[in-house]
């Protein structure tokens, strides 16, 4: 059933972006004056998952790049290169095409991307809270030319622990926000992933509103949903798939993307799973301390709980529940998560 299996994947860009109008038109107009030869304006997108952040980013440099097609250009995944190096590594390598040896300094990689760097250009920042070393930022502003788009979920846990030299640098600038998707936006995007990735009458609109629904706001939710149905459907011989599949879907589709987020943690992250899938629930003082047991390079208690916690909690790894007056961390879902967990 499935003909694409590309057009159900997380990195898939459609074209053109639906219920995102206003959004794009933002980030455009941020990204404008590169086409005259300008830097542009840096420009953050603040909103829940799945609500199409990453894929207006680079929707809106896919048009940029129609109109200036050498525009130097990085996206950095910054859950997976979340230190000051790591960056600097791939912008190096992605903006001025110089391979840099794991090795090197920081001062190394700043003066390769100041010297060879020929603005303007953009980068992608995606997951930007996730930066362990924020004076990036800074680093950022002082190339030539070089603007960038910050992806995060949250302004106030981005900007909370930046320096005021940073903030003043990343104070200024467009700030586009977005909320869920509604119903019918989610039906219309799984419509078109279905026409473009499924069979002909693969599914119908009473399904595609179904998952819509039952996918709360959450396109990457409604998505997954929809390739585990038409996976489920498959293997029970069927051309196209029944509504009573859905259901089963969804949980199929939280699990896979409770897999995929366990594989992008880091390894800050990935010990406090750990810990709690083997002794929680903890309270949070408890939690970092067995953190701090087992990982090399442990942060401090308010970095763990500002950053790992607080992410680990919006990417529904971990919940909370009061006790007794205390805070307890326990692991969301254990079955499937414990299941994520195994090596």
């Amino acid at each position: 059933m499935i003909s694409d299996g590309a057009v159900f994947e997380d990195d898939h860009l459609p074209d053109p972006i639906v219920g995102r109008n206003s959004h794009m038109n933002e980030v455009t107009d941020a990204l404008a004056p590169i086409e005259d030869g300008q830097r542009a304006e840096n420009c953050f997108l603040f909103g829940p998952s799945g609500a199409g952040k990453t894929t207006v980013a680079r929707a809106a440099v896919r048009e940029l790049r129609r109109e200036v097609l050498d525009v130097p250009y990085a996206y950095v995944n910054c859950w997976r290169d979340y230190t000051r190096n790591a960056v600097l590594e791939r912008l190096s390598r992605d903006l001025v095409g110089a391979a840099v040896p794991r090795s090197a300094s920081t001062s190394t990689l700043l003066d390769r991307v100041h010297r060879d760097f020929n603005g303007p250009g953009v980068v992608i920042l995606d997951e930007v809270d996730q930066l362990r070393e924020t004076e990036l930022l800074y680093d950022l502003h002082e190339f030539r030319g070089l603007s960038w788009i910050g992806i995060a979920n949250d302004e106030v846990d981005l900007l909370a622990d930046l320096d005021e030299r940073v903030r003043s640098r990343v104070s200024v600038g467009y700030r586009v926000r977005f909320d869920r998707y509604g119903e019918d936006t989610i039906a219309e995007i799984l419509e078109r992933r279905a026409r473009e990735g499924l069979g002909p009458n693969a599914a119908s609109d009473e399904v595609f509103e179904t998952i819509a629904r039952l996918a709360d706001g959450d396109a990457r939710m409604g998505i997954t949903t929809l390739r585990a149905a038409a996976r489920k459907a498959s293997s029970e011989g069927l051309s196209n798939i029944p509504r009573r599949l859905v259901e089963d879907s969804i949980s199929e589709a939280e699990q896979e993307i409770a897999r995929k987020t366990y594989s992008k943690l880091n390894d800050h992250q990935r010990v406090v799973v750990d810990v709690l899938q083997e002794e929680g629930p903890l309270i949070q003082r408890e939690l970092h301390e067995r953190y701090s047991e087992r990982h090399d390079d442990p942060v401090s208690l308010r970095y763990f709980r500002d950053a790992h916690l607080a992410k680990l909690e919006h990417y529904e790894l971990v919940e909370t529940e009061s006790r007794a007056g205390k805070k307890l961390y326990s692991l969301s879902e254990p079955a499937s998560i414990g299941r994520v967990a195994q090596p």
